[in-house]
């Protein structure tokens, strides 16, 4: 697969997931065969205005190629300058979030709320696409009041506006992340568009893959929560033989997170993840108290120790 110029080894990539796409964790899924990674959403004022806690966000390791940055704002002014700082040099292709459904981003009128006005979009696209130099990409979702679709429109827009690709989660705004994915949009979308469409939503297995691919008619696969847990997923649905060493990867992770947070951030950021590692497992219970209790990086390990060895 190619998006404008970024060649991708297969159809199968790892969302932007805020809390979960760390360096991390996009490290272990590339390892595993996801062929683009993405950041978590980056605001585009934060990264202006010189925010420390957008620029680690934006750390990653030479191994996790090709990466997306995943930007959201919703003026073109800021979206350009964001666009083109230096600290994204490092990333194939920019990414623009029209999906993000949290209630202090929509209000600010950014993420979903982009999906409100089509030639908004068309001019943000244009900006960033101007101030990276690079592909640009769009992730939406269906629209904001369900039963009411915008993605064709607003796909059409970002096409207008220079995007290279776009990716669609199917479902409404108001939904959040209940009910299910109408990849029915998806098709609809690409039917609509002549770049190349990635469809993502309710991919958890190989099953839910195929249901997907004939849904959708998308060119790509986007597996977004399916991954927290089970970074081999890509491998799985690939179809290509892995081994999966759960405490060894903990400890992996572990690894690049401190390259760029001290220990008390990364005992943070590494219990939503032991939670996801130890789901359906018969300690899924006495490690989610564990979590719960943990105080420093030190817990963590011991939690791994006692959990996952």
């Amino acid at each position: 697969m190619n998006i404008g110029g970024v060649r991708l080894k297969s159809d199968l990539l790892f969302a932007p997931i805020a809390g979960f796409s760390d360096a991390g964790f996009r490290h272990i899924c590339a390892s595993y065969g996801a062929a683009l990674t993405c950041t978590e959403l980056v605001s585009a004022k934060g990264l202006v205005y010189g925010g420390k806690g957008s620029e680690d966000l934006l750390f990653t390791t030479p191994e996790t190629t090709p990466c997306a940055a995943q930007l959201f704002g919703g003026d073109p002014d800021f979206m350009f300058k964001a666009a083109a700082d230096e600290r994204l040099a490092r990333f194939d292709i920019i990414d623009v979030n029209m999906g993000c459904p949290v209630k202090k981003v929509f209000n600010n009128g950014e993420g979903s709320a982009l999906m409100r006005d089509p030639s908004l979009i068309t001019e943000i696209v244009q900006a960033v696409k101007e101030g990276s130099g690079k592909p640009v990409t769009v992730k939406m979702r269906a629209g904001i009041i369900e039963g009411e679709p915008l993605a064709v429109e607003c796909a059409l827009a970002a096409e207008r506006g220079g995007a290279a690709a776009i990716t669609v989660h199917p479902r409404y705004r108001e939904q959040f992340y209940g009910g299910t994915a109408d990849h029915s949009i998806t098709r609809a979308v690409k039917k609509a568009v002549k770049i190349p469409v990635v469809a993502n939503g309710d991919i958890v297995d190989v099953k839910s893959l195929e249901r997907a691919r004939e849904e959708s008619g998308a060119d790509a696969f986007m597996i977004g929560r399916g991954a927290l847990g089970r970074p081999y997923i890509f491998a799985e649905l690939a179809g290509t033989p892995y081994e999966f060493d759960a405490r060894k990867t903990i400890d992996k992770h572990i690894e690049i997170l401190r390259r760029y947070n001290p220990d008390r951030v990364v005992a943070n950021l590494m219990k939503l993840h032991l939670c996801h590692y130890a789901k359906g497992k018969d300690v899924a219970k006495a490690v989610r108290v564990a979590v719960g209790a943990a105080k420093n990086l030190e817990d963590i390990l011991r939690i791994a120790d006692e959990f996952f060895n």
